[in-house]
């Protein structure tokens, strides 16, 4: 998929709802504990209600974390594309969840980022907060922006059932989320956003200008962060710190190092990929000779999270490929048909460093060890998603598993080291609905519509932002799991 096949449309899907201002605070468009019945015809969630009552979870309730999809007897597990029989209806099951917010801004935003915040290493305890940048696509070059946001009094999803009266619920847990926002001009949509993980205040954005832009945000953290602020005053005035115009067409691949601090690279839709490098003094400096080997767009960039100097790129040519920096000639190895289609995304794993996942064009995942690359076999291949993979991402607190986002409107998590057991196997017997669903599959999130990007929260264990065409949202899967952090 050409990184040009990956915007949304120039319109606004419904503009504003929420808006994303600069000057007062605002509140989500909905929290789905409270009124998510109302919306069920909007939100198309894996759950059918039937004439009879009986409900599905298809978002992979269980008993215990990531036990996996178990829907009732009596009911259906509910796929995109699959018929309404007479009767039924689309409803989420929130028992699914143990939380789920969504919120909508001005415009779509093709990419965002977590921000490591100052706050407590791994938070469980509800109300969460959390900060995102994320970058526009508005309708005019000059209206876009990007929006630092501190998203706070995220509560846990309430069964519709649930007694609002409950003496366990504190009055914060009760309190409806907080979005509170600053803005920073930005010439022309941004493609592509990425934080540099030593220093989340640095970011890099790709434009649809061919630009790539380094800005400083720490005045909008700052503010954000700053208790009673509201993030008020107005945006600050703020240009980047420096702009790279090198690149011949704009591009969608950009990655910061997480072990060579101000390492970054950039790769475009002609094939090429610069790398960058942070100075001492706060000045960028700029490869002018680029990394040259893919024969079409670079869709993706990531560098290794151990070895300095060493990055994988994935592009429309089918390849995927490995960098060493010390070697400028061409890449160091090539898969040549890493999937058969445009390659389109690819993660690092930070916890088995020598595992990574790619996406294609065809909704097919494969998961390669690069101890064994050169061979050009996955050692997993995955095909449950009906339309191209747009984001992938390796969790950062369990080793063994990913989530996944689709152009088919889903979002995947899945667990490597799931197997099917005994149980599980009776439990489907009979099940025609249930019967191709791979055993490592767990979770399915629905309810956006063409989701671009999806990340998981360093800090927040098992909680998954993603954004899309119309909104945002911000969950936890009840079957998450609060594993052990990253290093």
């Amino acid at each position: 998929m050409s990184g040009s096949k990956r915007r949304a449309e120039q319109e606004a899907p419904n503009k504003a709802e929420l808006e994303a201002n600069d000057d007062e605070e605002l509140e989500f468009e909905d929290e789905f504990g409270d009124d998510f019945e109302e919306d069920s015809d909007d939100m198309e969630e894996a759950m059918v209600h039937g004439e009879e009552g009986a409900e599905v979870a298809g978002a992979g309730s269980s008993d215990g974390p990531h036990d996996g999809i178990r829907p009732e007897l009596g009911s259906r597990l509910w796929r995109p594309g699959d018929p309404l029989e007479e009767g039924e209806t689309l409803e989420v099951d929130q028992s699914a969840y143990e939380m789920l917010h969504q919120m909508r801004i001005d415009w779509p935003c093709l990419s965002f980022a977590v921000v490591r915040d100052n706050l407590a290493a791994q938070r469980t305890q509800f109300p969460l907060t959390t900060y995102l940048v994320a970058g526009t696509q508005a309708d005019k070059a000059s209206q876009n922006k990007l929006l630092c946001m501190k998203l706070s009094h995220l509560g846990k999803t309430k069964p519709h059932d649930s007694d609002d009266d409950d003496d366990s619920d504190s009055d914060a847990e009760d309190s409806d989320p907080i979005l509170e926002s600053q803005a920073v001009p930005h010439q022309g949509a941004v493609n592509r956003l990425k934080l540099m993980p030593q220093a989340s205040h640095i970011c890099a954005t790709w434009a649809d200008t061919a630009e790539v832009h380094v800005w400083d945000l720490s005045k909008q953290l700052a503010n954000l962060h700053a208790p009673g602020s509201g993030g008020g005053g107005g945006p600050a005035v703020n240009s980047p710190v420096h702009t790279f115009k090198g690149h011949a067409d704009e591009g969608f691949a950009l990655d910061f190092s997480p072990v060579q601090q101000g390492a970054l690279a950039s790769g475009d839709c002609a094939g090429r990929i610069h790398v960058w490098q942070h100075a001492s003094g706060g000045s960028w400096s700029v490869d002018t000779d680029p990394y040259v080997g893919h024969e079409g767009s670079v869709e993706d960039v990531v560098w290794s999270p151990v070895e300095p100097g060493v990055m994988l790129s994935c592009g429309c040519d089918s390849t995927v490929r490995v960098w060493d920096r010390r070697k400028k000639s061409g890449s160091a190895i090539t898969v040549d048909e890493g999937h058969g289609h445009d390659v389109n995304v690819a993660s690092w794993n930070r916890l088995v460093n020598y595992l990574v996942v790619t996406g294609a064009d065809d909704g097919s995942l494969r998961v390669w060890d690069l101890r064994s690359f050169r061979k050009g076999e996955p050692v997993a291949k995955f095909t449950w998603h009906k339309a191209a993979i747009t984001s992938v991402e390796w969790s950062p607190q369990e080793s063994s598993t990913l989530a996944v986002a689709g152009a088919d409107n889903q979002i995947t998590l899945w667990d490597l080291a799931l197997e099917m057991d005994p149980e599980a196997s009776s439990a489907i017997e009979g099940r025609e609905d249930l019967q191709d669903i791979p055993p490592q599959l767990y979770f399915i999130h629905q309810g956006q519509k063409d989701i671009k990007e999806l990340h998981w929260h360093e800090q927040l264990p098992g909680v998954i932002s993603s954004t899309a065409e119309d909104s945002f949202h911000i969950f936890k899967p009840a079957n998450a799991g609060d594993g052990p952090a990253a290093d």
